[in-house]
């Protein structure tokens, strides 16, 4: 590679004379592959430089090309910089509105385009000539073929391009604001494909394949320049489908892959999906097999996972020799799995910027985590470094780009000395790798002076099943310095639906809870906004952050802002039950609320699980009895009117479109659970109780210190609710030991289903009151046990939280307790636990010493009056209830955290 010419016309001219019969693209049309030799790409490409010349393209000059990634598209470019001018290469999937803003700023005189993209070109400045890849399809336009065929007449083209030439002028992908043109010359090009070729990577043998869009830097470096000037062999596939890709890769025998990390994931994905079809015994086996072939390969060098896992490779190929990942961060665990299953996979980093490549693992050396070491020709120095060594990475070398177009500022800005600062964060092991831990500008500094990585965090969170997409930005809250950690999120709802889950969004924040325990407190989400639709991204993968930021703002996505309804949607919204629903669904949401087929029932209309019990209740009104999993089984509303039009049922004369909570509340629970409530326990049963709350009294105040205060609050008899708030696992055992033991008798709780399942833990439901609610428990089958309880003259604890306080403090109430307040008008004592948190906090495995008090107060009635005056208000009487029970209580725990 050191022996070819320093500009990219010169050293194509080299490898063309010397490959001449040798295949340098081929793309499929119908059942085979079009070839294009090196011999027949050099002479096109003289053909169209002739012809630009003759249309009055001089050097210096600016030509885009809008195009998919094809054939053609490498003949233009090569044609383009022959003739000494500045190819534009632009981003097929920008509207029309965005491509008539940045073709002026490029001050391009033709653009090249194809039948794909022509629309996206109709309405360009008359000086802009348009030349169509396929065929003109206006008459102002011209055909590339026939440019090509005239151009062939003409004299060979020869112009002199000289090392400092632009050869490109590459728009970055806008991740955090509006795209900046980087000039890039034939030295940035071509030294940084001569370095990689020096690496050893790759051979003029390989098959490159070609999917990703080559207007971007990283595809055009290693999919397209570093395999031309090998006299490799490029393959083009325009379908990122699984099984096109699949295909591909088996009939043109493809050595090279190169991907962003999406692809990889999919790969990944595919895979172990495959895998978990297989029969038990392969199911049972593979996680040991990987293991042995992971551990083999690090410590020997012997890749055995190609012949473990051999029907996996021979799906994707058995030629195929390396998977290279750029464009993004690859996730550690993909590349983990992809390696102990046999494949090689390596990872490169840089920026367009630095046209692009800045580092590359070595095939010999890779690390877990690393973005490899400098090319042989660049020099990466990390500049301001922490105590940990991390600070922002500078890079120099032949491949930093001239500058900005028409920019100084910028340009000052980012090359300093010699030194391009690429914004980006991480440090350099001993060894001369590189480690990267995000982007300075995005990072979060919290209101105590921490700093959070957003990258780095989001694999953490991502972990829930429940969570398709995550993006963490930070939010400036009034009156605090430093910023709060928000999450934007995108339900993974496959999931939420297949596991019957009720309340997505509190679910998903349950979830955020759960990880958070593992976690630091201040890298704990502090807010969440829901998102119904992709997160916003560049070609290669980067979650934009702005455009996310702009929908957590905004409130709501961007396909919402411009919904047009599909003609089916249109006939389903005039059938006799799709008005129904919406009229029922109007009577719970505020007014001049728009309801569409798409909208997602919690996520868009709002409905939490007591919404969606009125909701179902209501409905049932109007159609008759309902399956009580209908909340469950629905998403959108679209589902909603159709499962309902396929259930069919009789409709009862004259009736009404809302269904009252105390109507909902009278309708008892199903028949089984009412008898497991209320069954009067056996002589055994109640020995076995009374002995096992004696026991755990005496272990709580000889192991914690337990301190009661205000039993006197708790009614001797009658109905009444227990209000608590949340710290710990010991709570419910902790309530049981402090309430006087003839309360505890008649006291029954809500538990998490999952405990109570095998036959120890069914007894222990029965003998201790205890109502089991899972995921899959409807709500409405708690709301109407729980009334079922109380109407039976006995007492109920609830920690209206729905969670456990990650931090000590209390977190707002369910409307669930304000629903049964208002509605049944038992009396609610509130009870504040101090301590617990202590002695077993979220992020402990298990108890600790501490003191545990805990404060009963005096009882509250939610009284006829106090509800008419909320509704004069404009409250919601079941969330201003809810909302007084949570000031009693939280002024308990304020009084007991003074005393």
């Amino acid at each position: 590679p050191y022996e070819l010419p320093e500009t990219i016309p010169e050293a194509f001219t080299v490898v063309a004379r010397q490959a001449a019969e040798r295949v340098a693209m081929q793309i499929k049309q119908g059942d085979r592959y079009q070839p294009y030799t090196y011999g027949e790409l050099a002479r096109q490409v003289q053909g169209l430089a002739a012809s630009l010349i003759e249309l009055g393209v001089q050097p210096g000059d600016r030509v885009a090309i809008l195009a998919e990634t094809r054939p053609e598209w490498a003949i233009v470019y090569l044609s383009i910089v022959t003739v000494g001018a500045i190819a534009v290469p632009l981003d097929i999937q920008m509207a029309e509105e965005e491509i008539a803003l940045i073709l002026p700023d490029s001050a391009s005189r033709i653009v090249f385009a194809s039948a794909r993209t022509s629309p996206l070109v109709k309405n360009l400045p008359p000086d802009v000539r348009v030349v169509n890849m396929d065929f003109a399809m206006e008459a102002h336009q011209l055909a590339c073929d026939e440019l090509v065929a005239q151009g062939l007449q003409k004299e060979r083209v020869d112009v002199g391009v000289k090392l400092d030439d632009v050869a490109s002028l590459l728009y970055t992908s806008g991740t955090t604001k509006r795209p900046k043109g980087v000039l890039l010359t034939h030295r940035n090009f071509v030294s940084n494909a001569k370095a990689l070729m020096s690496s050893g990577l790759a051979g003029p043998e390989d098959n490159f394949l070609v999917m990703l869009p080559l207007h971007h830097a990283y595809p055009f470096m290693t999919a397209f320049l570093v395999p031309l000037l090998l006299g490799a062999r490029m393959t083009f596939l325009q379908s990122l489908k699984g099984p096109d890709l699949l295909q591909c890769l088996r009939e043109t025998q493809i050595t090279m892959l190169v991907g962003v990390p999406q692809v990889f994931a999919m790969i990944r994905r595919a895979i172990f999906e495959e895998l978990g079809r297989r029969p038990p015994w392969v199911r049972v086996m593979a996680p040991t097999l990987l293991a042995l072939s992971g551990l083999t390969r690090q410590h020997t060098g012997w890749n055995m996972g190609r012949t473990l896992f051999a029907p996996v490779h021979r799906r994707f190929g058995e030629s195929l020799r390396l998977l290279c990942s750029g464009g993004a961060k690859l996730d550690p665990q993909v590349a983990k799995d992809l390696t102990r299953l046999g494949f090689t996979i390596r990872e490169g980093y840089g920026l367009t910027e630095t046209a692009p490549v800045v580092s590359f693992t070595p095939l010999d050396g890779p690390k877990t985590g690393s973005v490899g070491r400098p090319m042989s020709n660049v020099e990466v120095r990390i500049v301001n470094p922490d105590e940990q060594g991390i600070g922002e990475v500078a890079v120099s070398g032949p491949n930093v780009m001239k500058g900005y177009d028409r920019d100084p500022a910028a340009t000052a800005e980012a090359i300093r000395h010699g030194w391009f600062h690429t914004g980006d964060l991480g440090y350099l092991d001993r060894d001369g790798y590189l480690f990267l831990t995000g982007r300075a500008k995005e990072l979060i500094v919290t209101t105590g002076g921490k700093n959070i990585i957003p990258d780095e965090l989001e694999a953490q969170y991502q972990r829930s099943p429940a969570i398709a997409e995550l993006c963490l930005m930070g939010i400036q809250r009034e009156g605090e310095e430093g910023e709060s950690l928000h999450a934007a999120v995108v339900p993974n709802f496959d999931y939420l639906k297949a596991q019957k889950i009720h309340d997505g969004p509190s679910y998903i924040k349950n979830e955020l809870a759960r990880i958070a325990l593992t976690l630091p407190p201040y890298k704990r989400i502090m807010g969440v906004s829901i998102i119904t639709e992709p997160l916003p991204r560049t070609r290669l993968g980067k979650i934009q952050r702005h455009l996310v930021a702009a929908l957590v703002e905004s409130g709501r996505s961007r396909r919402q802002q411009k919904l047009v309804l599909s003609k089916a949607d249109q006939e389903l919204l005039a059938t006799e039950t799709a008005r129904d629903v919406l009229a029922t669904l109007a009577l719970l949401l505020p007014p001049r609320k728009e309801i569409n087929p798409g909208d997602h029932l919690d996520l868009d209309l709002g409905l939490d699980s007591l919404k969606r019990v009125e909701l179902l209740a209501s409905l049932e009104k109007q159609f008759g009895p309902l399956p009580e999993s209908l909340a469950a089984e629905v998403v959108t509303v679209r589902e909603l009117i159709e499962k309902l039009n396929v259930l069919e049922h009789a409709r009862p004369e004259a009736a009404e479109p809302h269904r009252p909570w105390r109507e909902i509340l009278e309708i008892p629970p199903p028949r089984a659970v009412t008898k497991a409530l209320l069954a009067v326990p056996g002589l055994q049963d109640r020995v076995a109780t009374t002995l096992a709350m004696a026991l755990m009294e005496g272990a709580f105040r000889i192991a914690f210190g337990l301190r009661v205060k205000g039993q006197e609050h708790v009614p001797e008899q009658g109905p009444f609710l227990l209000a608590a708030n949340h710290l710990s696992y010991l709570d419910p055992f902790v309530l049981l030991s402090a309430v006087p033991r003839s309360v505890s008798a008649r006291l029954f709780a809500l538990g998490w289903e999952p405990y109570f399942r095998s036959s120890f833990g069914t007894w222990v439901a029965r003998v201790g009151h205890v109502i089991p609610v899972g995921r899959e428990t409807p709500m409405l089958t708690v709301l109407r046990a729980s009334a079922a309880v109380l109407r039976a003259g006995k007492g109920l604890l609830v920690f209206p939280e729905g969670q456990r306080s990650i931090d000590g403090r209390l977190l707002p109430f369910k409307k669930g307790i304000g629903v049964l307040a208002c509605e049944l008008g038992v009396p609610v004592v509130p009870v504040s636990i101090k301590g617990s948190y202590e002695a077993w906090p979220t992020q402990a495995k298990g108890p600790r010493p501490a003191k545990i008090t805990v404060r009963f107060g005096n009882s509250i009635t939610v009284t006829s009056a106090m509800i008419t005056q909320w509704i004069a208000n404009g409250e919601d009487p079941h969330e201003a209830s809810a909302d007084l029970i949570r000031e009693a209580v939280a002024d308990l725990y304020a009084n007991g955290a003074q005393a």
